[in-house]
Formats: C-alpha cells, sequence, structure tokens
C-alpha cells in the first residue's frame, strides 16, 4: 500500500516537472526572435544601385548599414563631429536662422529643376508656335527629338564614393535632417540611339562634397565625386566622340 501511494506521488511530481519545463521551454521560445533581432547584423547599403562611383542612399537605407568596407556607416561620429551643423547650439542673432528645410520638399525642387532644365515637352512647347509657318526642312530637322537616348533620373543622398582626386573611396557626410547633401543622378537605360545607329555613352559630372576617409574618423574636408548625369549618342562610323558640355564620358 505504501509503494503504491509512493509511486502515485513520484507520478505527480515528474508530471508537474514536464509541464513546467514545456512552459519555461515555450516561453524561452517567445522571447527568442525579440533577442535575435537585436543581435541581427546589419544589412548592407542598397541605395545607389546601378550608379558607378557612389553607394548608399541616407534617405532610404539604415543609418548603420555596410559599406564597401564591410563596416557599418559611422552615423554616430558624423552626428558627433557636426553637432553644431546650421547654428544649432548657437544663440543671439543665428538663433534666428530658418528650421532645416524637410528632405522631401528639397527632393521635389530638385527634381521639377533638373525637369524644367532637361524636359524634351519643354523645349517642344516653346518652339510649337514657330511650326507653322517654317519651311519642311526646317520641321522635320525640329521634330528630332533632342536626346537619341534613353535614360532616367532621381536624386539620392549618397553615403559613399570615389574620390575624383584621388581615386581613393570616401564616406560622403550626410545627417538626417540637416546636413543631407542630395543631387540628382541620370543613368543610361539603353545601349542603343533610336534614332542615329550609335551607341549611348554614360556621362559623369563632378559634384563637391563633405566626405571624410573611409576608414577612421579623423579628418573632414571637401572633395569631387563623380554623378551620373545622362547619356550622348555617338554614332557608329562617327571619328569623334559626341559631348555635351560639362560632360565626362
Amino acid at each position: 500500500m505504501e509503494y503504491r501511494c509512493l509511486s502515485r506521488s513520484s507520478v505527480k511530481h515528474l508530471t508537474a516537472l514536464c509541464v513546467l519545463s514545456i512552459a519555461l521551454t515555450c516561453a524561452n521560445a517567445a522571447l527568442w526572435p525579440s533577442y535575435s533581432s537585436d543581435d541581427a547584423p546589419p544589412s548592407r547599403c542598397s541605395g545607389g544601385r546601378g550608379l558607378k562611383y557612389l553607394s548608399g542612399d541616407a534617405l532610404t537605407d539604415s543609418l548603420d548599414c555596410l559599406g564597401p568596407n564591410n563596416a557599418p556607416y559611422p552615423s554616430a561620429a558624423v552626428a558627433r563631429t557636426f553637432s553644431n551643423w546650421n547654428g544649432n547650439s548657437r544663440r543671439g542673432r543665428q538663433s534666428k536662422l530658418p528650421s532645416t528645410l524637410d528632405p522631401a520638399i528639397t527632393t521635389s525642387a530638385l527634381l521639377r529643376a533638373y525637369d524644367e532644365v532637361n524636359n524634351e515637352a519643354v523645349g517642344s512647347s516653346r518652339y510649337g508656335r514657330s511650326l507653322k509657318n517654317a519651311t519642311p526642312a526646317q520641321q522635320c530637322k525640329s521634330e528630332t527629338p533632342a536626346r537619341l537616348c534613353k535614360t532616367r533620373y532621381n536624386t539620392t543622398a549618397p553615403m559613399y564614393g570615389v574620390s575624383l582626386t584621388s581615386g581613393q573611396p570616401v564616406t560622403i557626410v550626410q545627417k538626417f535632417p540637416d546636413l543631407l547633401q542630395q543631387v540628382v543622378f541620370e543613368v543610361c537605360e539603353s545601349s542603343e540611339c533610336d534614332v542615329v545607329r550609335g551607341e549611348c555613352t554614360q556621362t559623369y559630372v563632378p559634384y563637391l562634397f563633405l566626405v571624410i576617409p573611409l576608414g577612421p574618423v579623423t579628418l573632414t574636408g571637401q572633395d569631387y565625386v563623380l554623378v551620373e548625369s545622362g547619356c550622348v549618342c555617338k554614332p557608329k562610323y562617327s571619328t569623334g566622340a559626341a559631348q555635351e558640355p560639362n560632360m565626362i564620358p
């Protein structure tokens, strides 16, 4: 009789221990995703894909994304170095400086200005009235599209680049939202010209950026980095390169 009671008591204890063990396992499994997400390594900077000399985009990438040197972007060091940028800690007359412009407004303004300068539709509307009195030869010439190569343009706030002066990689200073260095890029989307048979060549223009060396944050300065600026069509049998002003192929 005593043996049976002892056996039943042992079974109850073992059952209780099993239930407790299962509960702890479930709780640990429920908490584990939160710990794993915190310890997950930062992702690689994905903005600026397709650009030859630029990578990363401060408007879309995380502040600690991995750059071309497999190290996180030094956002904390940049924030400390440029903590007084735009007179944030100054007083007196300089305290009346306007507040930081919304990056989205800057993006819209850049794209609108670029479109007004480069859009073919704007140029076509200017010559619409004069076509009525033009000769057939002039009309045919004016109907030729100004751009023979299909392109795509947008804005980016690049985080890394290649120096035009030294050829070495640099970290471009980007501090959200008061020190964002946005630029407009335009890339080739076609390899052949539409009207004249030839090759589409990507062109670049140098932009002056505030940069730091790609490594320990010890020195800041300004440097030029090439940014995609459009396409030019080089006719197949042309002896010289067809370049637009201020373009670097």
